[in-house]
């Protein structure tokens, strides 16, 4: 019997085929492209269900969707051409291929839309966040994205070249670098003057660095650089205090908020990197 696969393990085979295929001169590496990959990889696992179409459907709301055709005893895969970002519409596919891979044995109707998010209960958010996983890692993989952004000062240009190098949105190459660095370092996603949502790296987040935004109002900080020059933004960053984010850091620790708006979807990232051993933790109150 065949081990299923994981959001991991399925990104690694095909990671593997396509290195192999690149390395004997069977096209460009990156960007991948999705819609190919999902065409040939059923019939490259001898499954008997294999993604027999990948096209557009241009639905209000609709980001993509998966959905098994009991005639054609196989999958069509759809995506909104409308959805303005190249790199969102490559990452929705992949999404949509990871469901194919790791869950098509579960259901056969997968449909995304942003305002889904709001309603879905634990076991949908799991198979959500693994295809989400495996597309990072589909589309990124570590061993490659490593190459271009260890022993860099990491700032939004060199992570806009990753976002072109692989044909992703700036916000997706943030977030793999985020989950994937050993330095600390936190990053925003804003609309006017209100966070939406956070994510620290593993040693911010372990030095107390980072937002709850979840159940909670967060207003950026009144004296941060995205605050008072929201018109002069700057992606290489400027040095400030740590304690302007982060009240309780010491009086004389720094970090280097670097900011980008993006313009097409009414946002702004910030990414907020600290000295390796600075601690910002709240201190410790007797009752």
């Amino acid at each position: 019997m065949a081990v299923p696969l994981t959001s991991f393990t399925a990104a690694a085979k095909l990671t593997h085929w396509l290195d192999a295929l690149a390395g004997g001169g069977h096209g460009e590496r990156f960007p991948v492209e999705v819609a190919d990959v999902a065409l040939w990889v059923g019939q490259e696992m001898r499954w008997a269900d294999p993604i027999y179409e990948v096209k557009s459907a241009n639905i209000r709301n609709f980001e993509g969707g998966l959905f098994y055709v009991e005639d054609r005893k196989g999958w069509v895969m759809l995506y909104n051409e409308a959805i303005r970002s190249a790199g969102r519409r490559r990452f929705t596919q992949a999404h949509e291929l990871g469901h194919y891979l790791i869950h098509r044995a579960r259901q056969i109707t997968f449909e995304c839309t942003q305002s889904d998010m709001l309603h879905w209960g634990p076991e949908l958010k799991l198979l959500e966040s693994e295809a989400d996983d495996f597309a990072a890692n589909l589309l990124m993989p570590l061993n490659h994205f490593r190459l271009d952004t260890e022993g860099q000062a990491i700032n939004f240009e060199v992570l806009g070249a990753c976002s072109g190098k692989y044909g992703v949105s700036l916000t997706a190459a943030a977030l793999r670098w985020i989950k994937s660095t050993t330095q600390s370092a936190v990053l925003v996603l804003s609309r006017d003057g209100f966070m939406d949502w956070s994510f620290s790296s593993g040693r911010a987040f372990k030095r107390g660095a980072f937002f709850r935004t979840k159940h909670e109002t967060r207003e950026i900080p009144a004296s941060s650089h995205l605050a008072v020059s929201p018109s002069s933004l700057d992606k290489r960053g400027m040095d400030i205090a740590a304690n302007i984010w982060f009240p309780h850091a010491h009086p004389e620790a720094r970090l280097r908020e670097m900011n980008v708006l993006c313009e097409n979807y009414g946002y702004t990232l910030t990414l907020l990197s600290m000295s390796a051993g600075d601690e910002v933790w709240a201190p410790l109150t007797e009752d």
